[in-house]
């Protein structure tokens, strides 16, 4: 059943057309409400939710599967470089989709590093207010798990 958010994560991929070609990640569908940009050895999951979308990171650790909430920690670091283009207007379906405006291009210009695959910012990460390890469904995981 279709609704506002599922079209918003259906709609994910033309968002984040330009970092997936930039940094060769796959962009995959994992849920009616989640989005992953796989490389390979780490996937950013972008989740819609009522008001908002966020991302988080996941990547193996040994052979656990670890997901960082780290939205709170990469938006940050995002100003009014990455607070551009969005779209006019009020409503929940605006503010999610600016949203995910707002961290492609928070991705593009501040978290390169992330996107080339580097992990050096995760301790800093681990030492800050926002670190946090989420769960996720074992067939979320399964769907990224054959990438990276």
């Amino acid at each position: 059943m279709e609704n506002i958010w599922t079209k918003i994560n259906e709609d994910i991929p033309l968002y984040m057309e330009g970092i997936c070609e930039k940094y060769k990640l796959a962009c995959i569908k994992i849920s009616p409400l989640k989005t992953a940009l796989v490389g390979e050895k780490y996937a950013l999951i972008i989740a819609i939710d009522r008001f908002e979308a966020t991302v988080s990171y996941l990547c193996k650790d040994g052979k656990e599967t670890k997901l960082y909430s780290c939205d709170n920690f990469f938006a940050e670091k995002y100003d009014a470089d990455d607070r551009v283009n969005l779209l006019g207007g009020e409503g929940a379906e605006n503010m999610v989709r600016n949203n995910i405006i707002i961290i492609a291009n928070g991705l593009a210009n501040k978290w390169k590093n992330v996107l080339e695959g580097e992990t050096d910012w995760i301790e800093n990460y681990k030492k800050s207010k926002w670190f946090s390890v989420q769960k996720m469904l074992p067939e979320e995981i399964e769907k990224i798990e054959q990438y990276i």
